[in-house]
């Protein structure tokens, strides 16, 4: 019989597990937008590969700790600060914490399977345990207290990057990311003819992109 996602997800906003049964068939739950406080009912649910809880009423991550095989979170606009439960989480392949009370990204210095890592408008100012992240292939830190990107040079295989309204002092770090495509510096002071020899990358300074071709240029 197959496992009502919608009627699992109802359960959990309730405070209440889902039956031990439907654990193995649970892969994927949607819970954005919700008044979920507390994420207890989920740690049972070890089968999990995606998870959406973008603008919940969450703070504690903890009880994430046990779901290892997600490869797909989503924490954006909420008030989680403390990353360290996802640090066991190595098959995360997107990290979604716009948004976020988010200040030390150490946790996520292991997950060596990461492509996608969202961190605009977080509290985030060091970047350097990022420069593990061999497979990142898109970063946004947009809007956040970093000034020191020297670590990003380390990610050559970077395709969009996300400084808008960030304090960077100087983009040098960038020039040797040959496989950068889009690099977003709407508000950025820093000067950016030392990256002339990127001759295959959209610098976007003072343009928006239309929607739709930001997110794909972000696949």
């Amino acid at each position: 019989m197959p496992i009502d996602s919608a009627e699992a997800a109802r359960l959990i906003l309730r405070g209440q597990a889902p039956p031990a049964a439907w654990v193995p068939d649970i892969v994927e739950l949607h819970l954005e937008r919700s008044y979920l406080t507390d994420l207890r009912p989920l740690a049972s649910l070890t089968a999990l590969r995606r998870l959406y809880l973008t603008r919940s009423r969450i703070t504690d991550a903890a009880p994430l700790a046990s779901l290892t095989r997600l490869q797909r979170l989503h924490l954006s606009f909420t008030a989680v600060s403390d990353v360290a439960p996802l640090a066991g989480m190595t098959e995360l392949e997107g990290c979604f914490l716009t948004g976020s009370l988010v200040e030390d990204v150490a946790p996520l210095a292991g997950l060596s399977r990461l492509e996608r890592l969202d961190l605009g408008d977080t509290r985030v100012s060091d970047v350097a345990p990022l420069a593990s992240l061999s497979n990142l292939r898109s970063l946004d830190l947009s809007a956040t207290r970093v000034s020191d990107i020297a670590p990003l040079a380390m990610l050559s295989g970077l395709h969009y990057l996300d400084l808008a309204n960030a304090p960077i002092i100087d983009l040098s770090p960038l020039a040797k990311l040959a496989e950068l495509r889009w690099l977003i510096l709407r508000g950025a002071r820093a000067d950016v003819s030392v990256l002339a020899q990127l001759a295959g990358c959209q610098i976007i300074t003072t343009a928006t992109m239309p929607r739709r071709r930001m997110a794909a240029a972000r696949q």
